[in-house]
């Protein structure tokens, strides 16, 4: 199994990419730690602690959930591979131990890949920074359950999802009861571990593994879903390219409708939403944090996370892309850039109402309803930005080429600093309204003309690919 995740990553990417990733995190991990004083200044340090712990778990929820929802989209894409994880319908296996292994293999995979250079970095950092090799060691060493126990929840609330909706969603829940259970009494053994030896650091491998556990009891043997019935989508697809005319200015309605259409009878829509609710958690314990740790005052807006709802729209193409297996466009006369803009269209008018609904909610819970208009220009501005950006280096292989690490540095410097601006905007929009609100405008008017631009080159960056 793992030599199949590096094969599959490598040949989505390419192979001097893929390899590279591990040395991006060495660089990420050095430079934290030289700065680690810098960074936590002011900061008590138990909340220091408290948080990179779950950072780390919030990492492991995000890696499952690309892991273990991804399956599905993998079994439609390479269905005419045989992927180790159909093993339980050609071998002895019971599709329990499959899961099992392979949660076993997402778990070896991410520590090889991420935990072991960032380990590395770390330690090369210990020579600027005040933290001893051998107390960094012991960190890392802690970190890894925290983030173990993250995964091991995904993969609980997946297997839960194969069984039904409602099971996931009360899986869910009770995960985030007790994840604001740990909150509120600090009660991470790993941690305890970490600052003076008691519990053993095994009962925190042992309540991390305890979902993972779980979800391979329950995950259920796999079946086949059935085929989608034909009769009634040939009607559903001669009204839904109707209403796709308007389209043909930026794409072919013909693609578009069909892709609505997909994408309507895949559900990926739920997926969506589980998308951006896994980040935007992330962002709530940050906000926590910061509240709790900082001796300052520190206020994130409806204007702030409009900003961060518009990147997470990142996460939405990637999901357009991974609908179905889209080799079968090459006996058509299509070019992948026809697709490519297809799936652009449709990010901009089906599932816009996935980041409304959340501003919506943000707004509400922040009581800045007045804020709305202005959130979802930025939004909007800030998804529009970013996405055809994605769409314009990374094609139909959004996930995959992320990991390509002359890709993600790209992305990094394109992306980061219009958000940081646009975040430092926001936080200042009390102190001088106009001056912001001309600004901001000044900004999002800029990132939509290279928007624009980006759109347009898309054209001559894929025209030459071919659909596999």
């Amino acid at each position: 199994m793992l030599q199949e995740e590096v094969r599959l990553n490598s040949s989505f990417a390419s192979r001097r990419g893929f390899w590279l990733f591990p040395l991006l995190v060495v660089g990420a991990g050095l430079l934290a730690t030289a700065l680690a004083a810098e960074l936590t200044a002011g900061v008590p340090y138990r909340e220091v602690l408290l948080g990179l712990h779950f950072s780390f778990l919030f990492y492991g929820l995000f890696t499952g959930g690309l892991a273990f929802f991804g399956s599905d989209f993998l079994e439609r894409i390479f269905g005419h591979y045989a992927l180790v994880t159909s093993l339980s319908e050609t071998q002895p296996l019971s599709y329990q131990r499959v899961m099992g292994i392979y949660f076993c293999k997402e778990l070896l995979f991410y520590a090889l890949f991420t935990f072991a250079p960032l380990t590395l970095g770390a330690l090369l950092g210990t020579s600027w920074s005040f933290i001893a090799p051998g107390r960094m060691l012991r960190l890392m060493a802690s970190l890894l359950p925290s983030f173990c126990a993250g995964l091991a929840g995904a993969f609980l609330v997946a297997s839960l999802y194969r069984r039904s909706l409602y099971a996931a969603v009360a899986g869910g829940g009770t995960l985030l009861l007790v994840l604001g259970a740990l909150l509120a009494g600090d009660g991470l053994p790993q941690l305890a571990w970490y600052l003076d030896g008691s519990p053993p650091l095994l009962l925190g491998w042992g309540l991390a593994l305890l979902p993972a556990l779980a979800a391979a009891l329950l995950v259920g043997e796999f079946h086949e879903q059935a085929l989608p019935p034909v009769q009634g989508y040939r009607e559903q697809y001669r009204e839904t390219l109707a209403s796709s005319e308007w389209s043909r200015r930026w794409a072919v309605p013909a693609v578009v409708a069909k892709e609505r259409l997909d994408l309507q009878r895949s559900r990926t829509g739920i997926k969506m939403v589980f998308s951006f609710a896994v980040p935007l958690m992330m962002l709530v314990f940050v906000n926590w944090f910061l509240d709790r740790g900082l001796p300052l005052e520190v206020e994130f807006n409806t204007i702030f996370w409009g900003v961060m709802v518009g990147f997470f729209g990142t996460m939405l193409y990637s999901w357009l892309n991974t609908m179905d297996d889209s080799s079968f466009y090459a006996t058509l006369p299509l070019q992948v850039p026809d697709l490519v803009r297809a799936r652009l269209v449709l990010f901009g008018t089906v599932t816009w109402w996935i980041p409304a609904l959340f501003m919506g909610l943000i707004a509400l819970l922040s009581r800045e309803l007045r804020l709305i208009p202005l959130a979802i220009f930025v939004m909007a501005a800030v998804g529009l930005y970013i996405v055809s950006y994605t769409a314009w280096i990374t094609g139909l292989r959004t996930n995959s080429s992320l990991y390509d690490a002359t890709i993600f540095a790209r992305f990094f410097l394109v992306s980061v600093p219009p958000m940081v601006l646009l975040a430092i905007l926001s936080m200042a929009l009390e102190q001088a309204l106009p001056v912001v609100m001309v600004a901001l405008s000044f900004t999002c008017l800029v990132l939509l003309l290279a928007t624009q631009l980006f759109y347009g080159r898309i054209e001559h960056r894929w025209a030459g690919e071919e659909f596999d």
